[in-house]
């Protein structure tokens, strides 16, 4: 029997431009209006959930069912919301890992991961690097292009070296049974 090769599947221009720019700016407004202190950014980051009271937005959600609808098929999970700052300090051994079932899941595993990019995502500025075959390849993403991971894609986000932040949003779905 043939072993399953992890799979990472790029769709160019999953999502239209209008919705990536309201998810954006739902995203700026609420940080022009709320504010966000240095602690509350520090749980964010360290937390990998940025703007946790944004995940069920409808401008968040337009983004989901933009998708090819074979992406969409399964339980949807909590949406992730990440941003990419420059860094700082010294340069970070990157790890690469698998993500992890929520414990609601009741054993049920993941069947995709699919990242929405709402900004351009390279190597230089943190974008997605998946690991296949001991061979890390960048996963590059123009504003409102996806990618779908199976869940055996071991992955990392990479090192922000420019002067921008790096907005994304991940979607997950689970197996029904």
């Amino acid at each position: 029997m043939p072993s399953r090769v992890p799979a990472a599947h790029i769709r160019r221009r999953a999502v239209h431009y209008d919705l990536v720019q309201e998810a954006l700016r739902a995203l700026n407004i609420d940080l022009l209006e709320r504010g966000a202190s240095a602690e509350q950014l520090g749980r964010w980051l360290w937390g990998a959930q940025w703007f946790p009271h944004l995940r069920y937005d409808e401008r968040i959600l337009a983004l989901a069912r933009s998708l090819p609808a074979e992406w969409q098929m399964g339980t949807f999970c909590d949406p992730q919301i990440l941003l990419q700052f420059p860094h700082v300090g010294p340069e970070p051994e990157i790890t690469f890992h698998l993500d992890q079932e929520p414990e609601w899941a009741a054993g049920r595993r993941y069947l995709r991961i699919v990242g929405v990019a709402l900004s351009y995502w390279a190597r230089n500025n943190g974008g997605l690097l998946i690991k296949r075959n001991g061979k890390i390849e960048p996963i590059e993403l123009e504003p409102g292009d996806a990618v779908m991971m199976t869940p055996d894609v071991l992955h990392s986000g990479g090192i922000n070296h420019t002067g921008g932040i790096r907005y994304a949003v991940y979607f997950r779905y689970l197996s029904d049974g």
